[in-house]
């Protein structure tokens, strides 16, 4: 469909014709590939002359949260955020929930892939996905050739197998060449999401919304206590030396850089990484594959970072912004912007088409359906923290897997809190 139908398909959902749409709309969003989102408002602009008046500023995504909050109490709100979903938590109170009269939530899950759901809470629908960036596994071409394996294992217990014969250890000690980039905190990029996807994929949320609370889902009541253990133990016996998979410790660089030079097999990043990987290294030759699955399940998971187009309450123009939203998150405009910013759009119709001109677009496509993420209170660095004494304390045998569980429990309760008060 021609962005100019799309445009007017959008615009009939939300406005009238005579409404006027010549006011000044801001969006606020993190920086995007190939500056993703200022060409398709460029794009728009073509079409509609209505868009001159729309403008996307690129925010640090470190700081984007709190510039938020200090935008609305100076009265200098935009009307919109690209927000990630772990934002939602600590903007909940700040945006306007879509009712369920508005956009019925079957036709929400018609629509987006069910990681989207994370932006649905009980009282209504607080942004619309656009697109995800999911957790995937980078290979190294070169050292699976060596070694003579012929793909990256689809499952742990494969996985668990071919590690060792991925790594090198020398004068039956030191590690030179590693598996995987598995085992700590702090040389291991994006632990968090590592482990999150791990523990999902025992079938826990980790984070839940029950009866207007939210609440941990890493203890529940049907008894899966021992799971979510099993992720923490089995992420840090690549850092044990006494293990077969024995393959990562602090002496490596941070995890992405050390795979870049050619000392690591598997490095799980994220999608939006694959430029990064090419620009640290143009000779790197590396693959994509998808995150591995359990074989004890039915259901397979990884980690995604989902974007979705939520309105500020503070907007001046609300329903204007929700016009802007929905044209954004439409399949023309969606399908768009994903594939200026490389990345796989959160739209179950788009992803119905695999692009065939990117090498990894089925690993992308397969990755977005799989992906889930999970309702983080703030600080992230308090979230990170959790996962960071978590891990250390089994490497320093400090913590038992269990006792290590129950206190990221415990602690992750406590950040919850303020969100349980709301009146």
């Amino acid at each position: 469909m021609a962005v100019v139908g799309v445009i007017a398909i959008a615009m009939n959902k939300n406005i009238n014709e005579d409404d006027e749409f010549t006011v000044p709309v801001v969006i606020w969003g993190p920086p995007l590939e190939d500056r993703a989102m200022i060409r398709v408002l460029n794009d728009l602009k073509k079409d509609n002359d209505s868009f001159d008046n729309v403008s996307y500023v690129e925010k640090n995504p470190n700081t984007i949260y709190g510039d938020l909050l200090e935008a609305i109490a100076t009265g200098n709100s935009p009307d919109l955020v690209l927000m990630n979903s772990s934002g939602l938590l600590p903007l909940r109170n700040k945006l306007y929930p879509i009712s369920f009269e508005t956009l019925p939530l079957q036709n929400f899950y018609d629509t987006y892939v069910e990681g989207g759901d994370v932006f649905v809470l009980s009282d209504g629908i607080y942004a619309l996905p656009v697109f995800v960036d999911p957790l995937v596994m980078y290979w190294n071409r070169d050292i699976f050739t060596k070694t003579a394996i012929a793909q990256v294992p689809q499952d742990w217990d494969t996985f668990v197998q071919l590690v060792p014969r991925l790594s090198t250890i020398v004068g039956g000690a030191e590690l030179v060449q590693s598996g995987i980039a598995f085992g700590e905190y702090d040389n291991v990029l994006h632990t968090k999401e590592i482990l999150s996807a791990l523990i999902m994929q025992t079938g826990v949320s980790i984070v839940i919304e029950h009866n207007n609370k939210f609440i941990t889902d890493i203890f529940s009541v049907d008894e899966r206590v021992e799971k979510p253990d099993l992720a923490l133990r089995f992420y840090t016996s690549f850092s044990n030396p006494v293990k077969t998979v024995y393959s990562w410790n602090k002496t490596f660089d941070r995890s992405r850089e050390a795979f870049a030079a050619n000392k690591v097999a598997m490095y799980a990043g994220f999608v939006s990484e694959e430029s990064v990987l090419a620009e640290i290294n143009p000779n790197l030759n590396f693959g994509m594959a998808p995150f591995p699955q359990s074989n004890n399940t039915h259901k397979s998971v990884t980690y995604g970072k989902f974007y979705g187009i939520a309105v500020l309450k503070a907007s001046k123009n609300p329903q204007v912004a929700l016009a802007i939203a929905r044209i954004l998150s439409d399949a023309g405009v969606s399908k768009l912007l994903a594939n200026y910013a490389g990345l796989p759009s959160a739209r179950r119709d788009v992803l119905t088409e695999v692009n065939s001109t990117d090498p990894f677009g089925h690993t992308k496509t397969q990755s977005a359906i799989m992906s889930r993420a999970w309702l983080e209170p703030a600080p992230q660095s308090a979230v990170n923290d959790i996962f960071s004494r978590a891990i250390n304390g089994i490497v320093s045998g400090t913590l038992t897997p269990g006792n290590a569980m129950s206190q990221s429990a415990a602690d992750l309760t406590v950040l919850l809190t303020p969100y349980n008060n709301r009146p």
